[in-house]
C-alpha cells in the first residue's frame, strides 16, 4: 500500500491548437498523437476547446490575413504563463507560401508591430508573449510534437 501513495501522478497538459490558416498537413499529424500508436493521453496531455484553459497553445498553419485579428487578439489576451509552440514549417516559417499574397510570414517575436507590418515582413507577438519552442518539419512527426510539448512544461 505504500508503494501505491509513493507514485508521482504528473500533472495534466492541456492544449489548445490554434489553426492560424494554410494546408492542414501538420493538423492532421496532430490529430495522430491522440490515436492508439502515440497515445499523447498516457502523458498527461489533453485537449481544450478553451485558451484560457490551456498550458500550451500550438500555432499551427501560415498566418494568413483573414486570421491575422482574431489570433492577434487571442494571444494578447492569453496569460502570460501560457506557453506557445509554432508546429511545422508553414508555422515557423511561411513555406511553401513565403511569397504568396495568401501569407502574411510567421509570427514574430519583438516589441514594435507598425514598421515590419508597413513592409510585409510579418507579425510581431503581443508584448509579454514569447515563442517557446519551433517545432520544424513539413509536417513534424507526431513523436516531435509530443516531445516538444513536454519539454516546454517541464
Amino acid at each position: 500500500m505504500k508503494s501505491l501513495f509513493r507514485i508521482r501522478r504528473s500533472p495534466s497538459i492541456f492544449v489548445f491548437p490554434l489553426h492560424m490558416g494554410g494546408s492542414n498537413a501538420t493538423s492532421l499529424e496532430l490529430a495522430a498523437i491522440f490515436t492508439p500508436p502515440y497515445n499523447a493521453a498516457r502523458y498527461g496531455i489533453s485537449l481544450t476547446s478553451s485558451p484560457r484553459q490551456a498550458d500550451v497553445v500550438l500555432l499551427v498553419g501560415s498566418f494568413t490575413p483573414k486570421m491575422a485579428g482574431p489570433v492577434l487578439d487571442l494571444l494578447a489576451s492569453l496569460p502570460d504563463d501560457v506557453k506557445l509552440l509554432q508546429v511545422g514549417s508553414d508555422s515557423t516559417a511561411a513555406a511553401p507560401f513565403a511569397r504568396s499574397y495568401t501569407a502574411f510570414g510567421p509570427l514574430q517575436p519583438g516589441v514594435a508591430a507598425g514598421a515590419a507590418e508597413e513592409e510585409g515582413k510579418g507579425f510581431f507577438l503581443p508584448p509579454g508573449k514569447t515563442i517557446t519552442a519551433y517545432i520544424a518539419g513539413a509536417p513534424p512527426d507526431p513523436e516531435v510534437i509530443i516531445e516538444a510539448i513536454l519539454d516546454a512544461c517541464r
